[in-house]
């Protein structure tokens, strides 16, 4: 539980005197449960009132209608509760489980483990009894709720950063009016607020169906069962940004951070199109995993020549390992992960390193050996390779990227041309006739 805020320092804070508040919390407004004290949910509370205010609402008639479910501030099931708060242990007796159950499920969800639990959420907590009786133990339950509590945590902190920093600061920016300012943020909550639940919904269904694909690799007739409880094959890449910290000193965390956006930008479609994933991003690059070291390397290709394309972004150094990794909470753990990035250190700006355990695997790409390096943390020196990159080659007629080998070739003007298709070639020929004739 956060500490009580005296009533001038949280007059002080809020910017009115110690009357108005006193007022607000007569009216229901502040304190709602009349514990005789402020709190930051109080800060919260003056936020909505501010808000209705500034839509034309008194405090008054804003407490009268939110009593009467008539209004529906932002969060207001947190911040008006019509449900009683039971403690811990009250939670706890009524759903029939014991309180350090519910404190270990609450701090795995990243919630608070003091104060009450609201009376709605006697729902969850049968929820994750029923989880339990399916037969998932409750190491099992405790992980998911982490990953739960962390990737719901961050996607709240991002719905309320992205309307501050693209509606809130733009606006006042602009020098629009506070009060204005506060009517547009209330529009959007309105309007916003009630969809999000239903697109958390449908986003995580999908993923849970691209998840169970995955998973219905591992339990085909073929596969073997993994030396190691929750290890899976897999092909990791690492992507670095060439001079990211001078980057960041020379430019600003700003420029930083909008060149790592950028990035993502450019690899997330790209991954996706080779059946791969964005797992992290980490300091001054991101993470990815794959299926198969075929499809890993396809899209390094692509992505180095996306950001070849884009000045915005530095050149990347690129490495990638293959082998099992400990998938846990969302992420790749184990030495597959660590030797992927350590190849990745040694790598030269737009090169594609490899080890042996990929290169061996390739059927769509060419490698050249490099040598034999001892990595940073590898118990044994690794053999490296490195992806030969071909120059990309256009047909001259249509501008169609031409694969090897080529439908057809010509050299012309000392230029090796290569077509797509033996029509193409005939066309370039007759232009190159009609030109004579002209001459």
């Amino acid at each position: 539980m956060n500490a009580p805020i005296p009533l001038k320092e949280f007059a002080a804070l809020v910017g009115t005197s110690p009357e108005q508040v006193e007022q607000w919390r007569r009216e229901g407004l502040l304190d709602p449960a009349g514990l005789g004290r402020f709190d930051e949910l109080d800060l919260v509370r003056w936020l909505a009132i501010h808000s209705h205010e500034a839509r034309g609402y008194r405090s008054d008639q804003l407490a009268a209608a939110i009593g009467a479910g008539e209004v529906h501030p932002f969060m207001g099931e947190f911040l008006f509760p019509s449900a009683r708060t039971l403690t811990l242990d009250e939670a706890a007796e009524r759903a029939g489980v014991e309180t350090e159950m519910v404190r270990e499920l609450r701090t795995a969800l990243g919630l608070s483990r003091d104060g009450g639990v609201a009376e709605t959420w006697l729902a969850q907590l049968e929820a994750f009894k029923t989880m339990q009786a399916a037969g998932l133990p409750w190491e099992a339950v405790l992980e998911g709720a982490r990953v739960y509590g962390d990737a719901l945590r961050r996607l709240a902190e991002t719905e309320v950063r992205l309307v501050h920093v693209h509606v809130h600061e733009r606006l006042s920016a602009s020098g629009m009016a506070e009060d204005e300012v506060l009517r547009q943020l209330g529009v959007i909550e309105e309007a916003v607020v009630p969809l999000l639940d239903g697109i958390v919904q449908a986003v995580h269904h999908e993923h849970l169906l691209q998840a169970s694909i995955e998973d219905a690799y591992l339990h085909l007739p073929s596969s073997e069962l993994p030396a190691e409880r929750g290890s899976v094959e897999t092909t990791i890449v690492f992507l670095d940004l060439e001079s990211f910290t001078e980057l960041t000193h020379t430019k600003g965390d700003e420029r930083a951070m909008e060149t790592l956006t950028r990035l993502e930008e450019v690899v997330r479609p790209l991954a996706l199109g080779h059946e791969g994933k964005l797992v992290k991003q980490i300091g001054d690059g991101v993470m990815l995993a794959f299926r198969r070291p075929d499809e890993a390397v396809a899209f390094a290709r692509q992505a180095l020549d996306a950001v070849a394309a884009d000045p915005d972004i530095p050149p990347l150094h690129v490495g990638i390992h293959a082998g099992p990794a400990i998938h846990r909470a969302g992420d790749y753990i184990g030495s597959t992960v660590n030797v992927a990035s350590r190849v990745t250190g040694a790598s030269s700006a737009g090169e594609i390193l490899l080890t042996d355990a990929v290169a061996s695997a390739l059927t769509a790409a060419t490698t050249e050996p490099v040598g034999v390096r001892m990595l940073r943390g590898a118990a044994q020196p690794v053999r490296l390779f490195r992806v030969v990159m071909r120059k990309e080659r256009r047909d001259p007629v249509c501008s169609a990227i031409v694969v090897d080998p080529p439908a057809a070739q010509l050299r012309h003007d000392g230029e090796d041309l290569w077509f797509c298709s033996q029509a193409c070639l005939r066309r370039f020929l007759e232009g190159l006739d009609a030109s004579a004739a002209v001459a």
